[in-house]
This record gives structure tokens, C-alpha cells and sequence, in this order.
């Protein structure tokens, strides 16, 4: 028997008006959704009907091409799920970079998510970047994953981050309105017991994904290290920290740094987000190749988003680590 056509849930001309308002005049679901009386769950059907019947047809030019191969061999070496490798570009042959990984992720996470999840999201340069390659996301609820990071002139903190993706998905974004690191532990506690702060970090722990980045404990690899007073990162790294990942310190083993940061940090907790059925880790450059593998080691990724030179470190890294 053939198979049935899906027949579309509303008329071809209803569909090019929710596809013009989305893709020409840049209206978020939400708004289309008041526009037209809608439910914004409806305004994301109607789009991907307008793409199945070709009312909307996507043109992609030159994007870095991913390196399955790699990607395959990393994930198996890793022992994660998925490994996802951005090389590069298919005709003018450029190297990675740090957009080239953001619109790795950006794909992959349009991928991932499906209405009515909650995702949320840690702060990186890669994650930063992520937002202009996001062209559609399913209805999801956006929340932050720790502290706010700023920075000044053009350049998206960790609010503004959330708040873009949260209008390309049509969905509600949780900011976290507290610092990343707070000065002491009782400090930390006073915050997060602050009402609008304690309902976003109750949600941070009931997220569906997380999508974090990989630090490596440099002042050049690490947000949260500069943060930090210099003497104090300096003891974390005698203390053996190696990476972070939302603020958590760990060792090449993938064990948390004691005395770390946890306590500090407002923000997901460490076993939380080790507990977490799905997450997506962004990692960048060569000189994260160790602390990447010691993320994994510590249970924080899943599907792992790297570039090519970094891919290549890490499996000669471990190429080289005795076998036990």
C-alpha cells in the first residue's frame, strides 16, 4: 500500500503568512502566535509544514564541513555517545574556528531539542557565538545554567545568551540574575536562597539538555579563572585543577578539586549536571585537549563539539597515556 502524504494542518496561504512573518520579518513564535491567534506549539508545525510542502526552501552556502570519520574515532576513544567534528571549509579549505564550532553546535542542538524540553546553558566564546547560526528551535524553555558572566561593547553575556535563544524557540527565558562566583560559601547561600534567584536554580537542576563548555585552567582558557584572585587560581592549580566546566573545578582524572569552587558557585550543582541524561560540551583549541578528556572522565559530556586540531590532540593524547 502507498504511503499517505501528511496532509498539512492548515492552507497554503495561511502557512506563507506564518513563514513570511518568521523568516522575513524576523517575529519570534511568541509573536506570531498573538499575531494570529495561535498557539506558539502551532506556529512551529505550521513552519515545518511550510519547509516539507515547500513553501520555504533553505539555501546553504560554504559552511566548515564536519569530519565524520574523526568524530566517530574520538567518540569510541572517549567512550561517549557522539563526537562531533568541525573541519574545514569545503572550497576555500580554512581551518576551524571558534564560529565554525558555534555553528556545529547551533545544528546540533536544532537537532536535539524538541517542544516542550528544557535546556539549559552554561557560558563560552562557542556558546556566545551560537545564537547568529540559530535559525529555528523547537518551543523550549531556556534557562541559565550559572551566574552571569558580562562584558562589554557588542560581545552577549550569559543573559543576553539565553534570552536570544529563548526568542528563536518562541519560549521563556530564566535568567540568573546572581554572580557566577561568589566570595564566600555563606555569600552563595544568601543568594540563592533570593526568591527570583532560588526559582531559576530549581530549575537549572530539571533540565532536559545541557549545553556547556569545556575550560582549561589557564587565564586564557578558563572565564571562571580569571575571576579568580591570582594566588588563589595558582592554589587550585597545585591542588591538580586541570579544567571546569560551569565553575566546577577538576583534576586530570576527572575528580572535583577539593579545596575547589563548588561551594561558591551559584549556579547547577556538579552531580547535578554529572547526572544529567543529555548534555552537549563544546570544547576549542589544542590547548584544551586535556582538560576535554578529563571532562568526560568526570561524567560531564555526552555529545562532545570539538574543532579538528583539537580532535586530533586529544586522540594522540591518549595515544600516548599508558593503557590502566
Amino acid at each position: 500500500m502507498a504511503e499517505k502524504k501528511k496532509r498539512p494542518r492548515h492552507t497554503g496561504a495561511q502557512l506563507m503568512e506564518v513563514a513570511r512573518a518568521y523568516y522575513l520579518d524576523d517575529l519570534s513564535k511568541v509573536e506570531i502566535a498573538e499575531r494570529f491567534e495561535l498557539s506558539r506549539w502551532q506556529v512551529a508545525r505550521m513552519l515545518d509544514d511550510a519547509k516539507r510542502l515547500g513553501y520555504v526552501q533553505v539555501h546553504i552556502g560554504d559552511p566548515e564541513q564536519s569530519n565524520d570519520p574523526l568524530g566517530r574515532d574520538l567518540a569510541e576513544a572517549l567512550g561517549i555517545e557522539r563526537a562531533v567534528v568541525a573541519g574545514r571549509s569545503r572550497e576555500l579549505g580554512l581551518g576551524p574556528t571558534q564560529d565554525s564550532v558555534a555553528a556545529t553546535l547551533a545544528a546540533t542542538l536544532s537537532a536535539a531539542v524538541r517542544p516542550g524540553m528544557k535546556v539549559g546553558f552554561a557560558w563560552s566564546r562557542v556558546i556566545e557565538f551560537m545564537p547568529r547560526h540559530l535559525d529555528r528551535l523547537a518551543p523550549c524553555d531556556v534557562v541559565q545554567l550559572g551566574g552571569a558572566l558580562s562584558y562589554s561593547g557588542d560581545r552577549l553575556g550569559s543573559v543576553e545568551v539565553i534570552r536570544q535563544v529563548a526568542h528563536i524557540a518562541g519560549g521563556t527565558a530564566y535568567p540568573l540574575y546572581a554572580p557566577l562566583v561568589a566570595d564566600d560559601v555563606e555569600s552563595a547561600a544568601a543568594f540563592s536562597r533570593q526568591p527570583a534567584i532560588a526559582e531559576c536554580l530549581r530549575r537549572a537542576e530539571d533540565v532536559d539538555l545541557a549545553v556547556i563548555s569545556v575550560g582549561a585552567w589557564t587565564p586564557e582558557g578558563s572565564a571562571v579563572h580569571s575571576l579568580l584572585a591570582p594566588d588563589e587560581a595558582d592554589r587550585i592549580a597545585r591542588d591538580g585543577g586541570c579544567g571546569d566546566v560551569s565553575g566546577h573545578v577538576f583534576d586530570t582524572d576527572g575528580n572535583m578539586v577539593v579545596p575547589g569552587l563548588s561551594g561558591r558557585i551559584i549556579g547547577i550543582s556538579a552531580e547535578r549536571l554529572r547526572g544529567l541524561s543529555d548534555t552537549i560540551a563544546t570544547s576549542y583549541g589544542q590547548h584544551r585537549a586535556e582538560a576535554t578528556v578529563a571532562a568526560v572522565r568526570a561524567g560531564f559530556v555526552h555529545t562532545l563539539i570539538v574543532d579538528e586540531p583539537l580532535a586530533q590532540a586529544i586522540l594522540q593524547l591518549m595515544a600516548d597515556q599508558p593503557a590502566g
